[in-house]
């Protein structure tokens, strides 16, 4: 009997055998699905090492991150991955943060906007932050984090993690001025951040206010109110 055929994508293994070894590979709105993750794990992380991988605006659901994720640690020169617009919640970023607790993982820059991220998501985020020594971007724009998110995330960058150079929460509508404490201690503590962005969240005239002050006399840092 014959075997059954073998799913290939020709489109997304042309687009990738296109990329240099070790570049960025640029999937974005393919659409890829959870069928094309074990050809992008083949061809763009295990055989060309890409050093950035953008699946933008697809159609990946848990399955397909889980994989993903499963096969990060193969992949030593990667150092971005965005997987923005793609409804990844919760689970997802746990296995995601999983992989980044692997010695040997080097990611840099992760983009999670416009994803379906509560605070328990960032309860992952914030426990791989206090041990994970390469990430030095992180943004979580257009998700459901709230004002317990923010004070989760922001102890781990408060009193533990000295890496990471740029975050984003911006339009996190849940965000409110019960915030800014959490902020103002983060900035306090934290000398690595060079850039928060927090733009449409739920935060009064008074409180960014506030919050500009707090950053007023930090060099080379840029809060996007």
């Amino acid at each position: 009997m014959a075997n059954a055929s073998v799913y290939q994508n020709v489109q997304i293994q042309e687009t990738i055998g296109h990329c240099k070894a070790y570049s960025r590979i640029d999937l974005r709105k393919q659409p890829i699905t959870d069928s094309d993750i074990e050809i992008i794990i083949k061809e763009a992380i295990i055989k060309k090492q890409c050093s950035m991988l953008w699946l933008v605006s697809n159609r990946i659901t848990s399955q397909g991150i889980s994989n993903l994720a499963a096969a990060l640690h193969k992949c030593t020169a990667l150092e971005g991955l965005s997987l923005c617009d793609n409804a990844v919640n919760d689970t997802d970023v746990f296995h995601i943060t999983s992989a980044l607790s692997h010695y040997n993982t080097k990611l840099r820059r992760l983009a999670l906007t416009s994803n379906n991220i509560t605070d328990e998501g960032v309860q992952h985020l914030a426990e791989i932050l206090k041990m994970n020594c390469s990430l030095t971007e992180l943004w979580l724009g257009f998700n459901k984090i709230t004002d317990r998110g923010v004070q989760i995330l922001t102890d781990a960058l408060a009193h533990y993690n000295k890496t990471l150079c740029v975050l984003s929460l911006s339009w996190n509508k849940l965000v409110t001025d019960s915030s800014v404490d959490f902020f103002i201690d983060m900035f306090e503590n934290n000398q690595t951040l060079r850039t928060v962005c927090l733009t449409n969240c739920n935060l009064s005239e008074s409180s960014k206010l506030k919050l500009r002050k707090a950053t007023k006399l930090r060099r080379e840092f840029y809060l996007d109110l």
